[in-house]
């Protein structure tokens, strides 16, 4: 007697393309590409200044510029943390906004084809990912609602045409079938 193998659930692993965070990235790119000039345009302000005051006072005195620059370098640091941090937190927070209306609008859409309306257009907000998943699901939904339509057509004319007994068992089985694609 030969005993059967359990079966192996076979892991996969699943890359996801960067082309689809592709928006939410260049908020952040922008972000910090907005911090690093503004650092750069109000570090080198405060440096000029400090390093012009510096030379009309004998800066022969100090071994490095750090003396004289450092404490403009810290504040611009800190600033460019601060403001860089604030920022990013709210582009992070509109983007988790975005993405919430637009998973409760597809789930209201699920709710609502639940309830029997396959016609209303999900019209999903938010991220491209999710507007074209709210069009994957439109696509889905109309193709249930033209194969109702078939089985609606096909059940009315088994009902009212009298058809020879093998006609009518093939028809009637291409009818269940169709109906096991919508309701397995």
């Amino acid at each position: 007697m030969s005993a059967i193998p359990p079966h192996r659930l076979s892991r996969r692993t699943i890359y996801v393309s960067p082309r689809l965070q592709w928006g939410s990235g260049l908020f952040f790119a922008a972000v910090v590409l907005a911090g690093g000039v503004l650092f750069g345009w109000s570090f080198y302000r405060e440096a000029r200044g400090a390093l012009r005051i510096a030379s009309l006072q004998a800066h022969y005195e100090f071994l490095s510029p750090y003396p004289i620059v450092g404490p403009a370098l810290v504040r611009s640091l800190a600033a460019l943390f601060v403001m860089t941090m604030a920022a990013s937190a709210l582009v992070f927070f509109l983007q988790v906004r975005r993405i919430r209306e637009g998973v409760a609008r597809l789930v209201e859409v699920f709710r609502i084809s639940g309830e029997g309306d396959m016609s209303t257009p999900a019209d999903a907000p938010g991220i491209d990912e999710i507007a074209s998943l709210g069009r994957k699901v439109d696509a889905i939904r109309s193709e249930t609602l033209s194969l109702v339509a078939e089985i609606r057509e096909e059940a009315e004319i088994l009902r009212k045409e009298p058809l020879p007994p093998e006609e009518f068992r093939k028809r009637w089985d291409a009818l269940k079938g169709k109906i096991g694609r919508i309701a397995p």
